[in-house]
């Protein structure tokens, strides 16, 4: 069973942020965050039934950096939508909110 996975605008500009944030430190770590993410994105095509975190919304850690991916699951439809990706060391009270 394949679900559709679609990224909301606010996920896609923290995706943009930490590959930015990351190429400042070193120039091609950037694209590992990136490989990092597609790679469990390809895990979510296939299986997206992840840890439950906030009532409906589930979490998949990336596996070399310390973000989450924060997303749904509609089951019927078979999409999966991606709400945010967060920086584990980031306090939430200071994190600026995307639209």
């Amino acid at each position: 069973m394949v679900f559709n996975v679609k990224t909301l605008v606010r996920a896609e500009l923290e995706i943009d942020e930490a590959v930015f944030y990351y190429e400042t430190i070193r120039k091609g770590l950037g694209e590992k965050f990136l490989l990092d993410y597609e790679n469990q994105l390809n895990t979510l095509y296939n299986f997206p039934f992840f840890e439950e975190k906030y009532n409906i919304v589930r979490v998949l850690p990336l596996k070399k950096f310390p973000y989450l991916i924060h997303f749904t699951v509609n089951e019927t439809e078979k999409t999966v939508s991606i709400q945010a990706i967060t920086n584990n060391h980031q306090d939430p009270n200071t994190t600026k909110l995307k639209q």
